[in-house]
């Protein structure tokens, strides 16, 4: 070094401005380039560099295993993931153990960033097994980049398989509560279907007692439609057994929610005429009983619903549906009409000659006495179908006359005829004279005049009267 410098000074010290020296020889472009700042301190930066990798240099190491480049980590409870089960017919019952832990190699900062469980997927393949315990190898699936697993402890598992087996259940509604006072909660209705397909495994499938829900009421009033409900299976116990696997998981449900009810009779109250000519030969309603909804204090008191048949209406055979009569405290009828099958016919006519007459309500201590018809008997004409009239018989037409509040005298009273349903009068005795007098003797009683004054009481039908 003290030889370059005291080259630069002979140099610029000569006397010609050469820059020879005293020898009088040429500077080469070499020596310049040597004698350059820069070009020594780059050659003190490479004997430096040179210096430092001998002192390092190690011949028993390769370079790729550096000790101050690689480093490694113990990744515990790495979850083993089981893949490639046949889950159609077999469940995994269980895996012994079910995390391992790893050995992991990399660089201090790929090991910081990949420190978690969850950061390496570890898998154990059970393609092809069938029902039983098995020791398996592990493999890993995937790591975080730049970390190698170098080591897995243990590097098997143990995994027990059972066979799935299936059973048919009918699924068992229960419900839960009551409905509101005074309603009845019916029995549970599933859609599409009642009954499930249950698949365990064979020992756990013989513990299952039964398969439904419970649905609650909670004091409710209306019913519960179109319900979905998830199903579960049940031991005897009544524990849900969780594991169950139920096809179809989830059916719709219907409650019934009603009030109280009863069956009553349907009476038809026929109203009005027929047309002229015409009669009705059978009247058949498709139901003879119909549901009546309603409290229970109300249902004590209602014995029949009633229909209302418009006579004037029916010119012709066929059916004809007719509006059930609801009213307060009435809740609901079910059905709320009635069907009925009506046959319309010509009319004909049939005259009942000599019916004795009936009477009711003849006072305490007087007699009668029929003045008028003088025979004391009635001759009645009757209109209806022909098959009706021909099938009376005696006994079928009963003819009354009511004495109610009449006192001594002589007095024209109508007639009550009282005859089968579709039947009417259409001409005969339609009134009677009467002679009442006071008995001197003994109380008379009342009735025909052949009996001696015997009260008739024969009831009408109300089934068949006309309103």
């Amino acid at each position: 070094m003290n030889f370059v410098r005291n080259s630069e000074n002979s140099a610029a010290n000569s006397p010609n401005g050469t820059g020879c020296g005293g020898n009088g020889k040429r500077v080469t472009a070499v020596d310049k380039w040597l004698n350059h700042p820069t070009a020594i301190k780059i050659m003190a930066l490479t004997i430096g560099i040179i210096m430092w990798a001998v002192v390092h240099f190690d011949p028993g190491n390769s370079p790729n295993n550096v000790a101050s480049l690689t480093e490694t980590k113990t990744i515990n409870n790495v979850k083993v993931e089981p893949v490639g089960l046949d889950e159609r017919s077999y469940k995994l019952v269980s895996i012994e153990p079910g995390t391992v832990n790893l050995l992991a190699k990399g660089s201090r900062s790929d090991l910081m960033a990949a420190r978690k469980s969850n950061d390496y997927r570890l898998l154990v393949d059970l393609r092809g097994l069938g029902e039983g315990t098995h020791t398996l190898s592990l493999r890993v699936d995937s790591s975080p980049s730049g970390v190698q697993v170098v080591e897995m402890n243990p590097g098997s598992v143990r995994v027990t398989i059972e066979s799935l087996q299936t059973k048919e259940f009918e699924v068992a509604i229960r419900t839960e509560g009551t409905a509101a006072d005074g309603f009845i909660a019916g029995t549970p209705i599933v859609r599409p279907t009642n009954r499930v397909h249950v698949t365990l495994p064979k020992n756990t499938l013989a513990k299952v007692e039964s398969v439904g829900a419970v649905i609650p009421l909670k004091g409710t009033t209306e019913a519960i439609k179109s319900k979905a409900v998830k199903l579960a299976a049940y031991d005897a116990q009544g524990r849900v057994i969780q594991e169950a696997s139920i096809d179809p998981a989830v059916v719709e449900v219907e409650v019934p929610i009603t009030s109280p009810f009863k069956m009553v009779p349907v009476r038809f109250r026929m109203l009005g005429e027929m047309p002229a000519g015409l009669s009705i030969a059978t009247f058949k309603p498709d139901m003879e009983q119909v549901t009546v909804y309603a409290a229970k204090e109300a249902l004590d008191k209602i014995d029949f619903v009633e229909a209302d048949v418009q006579l004037g209406q029916l010119s012709k055979s066929g059916k004809i549906t007719l509006p059930l009569l609801t009213t307060e405290p009435v809740i609901e009828i079910s059905p709320a009409q009635a069907v009925v099958n009506v046959e319309v016919v010509l009319s004909q006519t049939r005259t009942l000659e000599g019916l004795p007459i009936g009477w009711k309500g003849l006072g305490s201590g007087l007699t009668a006495k029929i003045t008028n018809p003088e025979t004391g008997k009635a001759d009645i004409t009757l209109k209806g179908a022909p098959a009706l009239l021909n099938r009376l018989e005696p006994g079928d037409v009963q003819v009354i006359a009511d004495f109610s509040g009449k006192g001594p005298g002589t007095h024209t009273l109508p007639l009550v005829v009282n005859m089968p349903r579709f039947i009417e009068q259409s001409g005969g005795t339609k009134t009677i004279t009467v002679e009442i007098t006071a008995a001197p003797a003994s109380p008379a009683s009342a009735g025909s005049p052949d009996s001696g004054g015997a009260e008739s009481n024969s009831p009408t039908d109300s089934l068949g009267s006309k309103e």
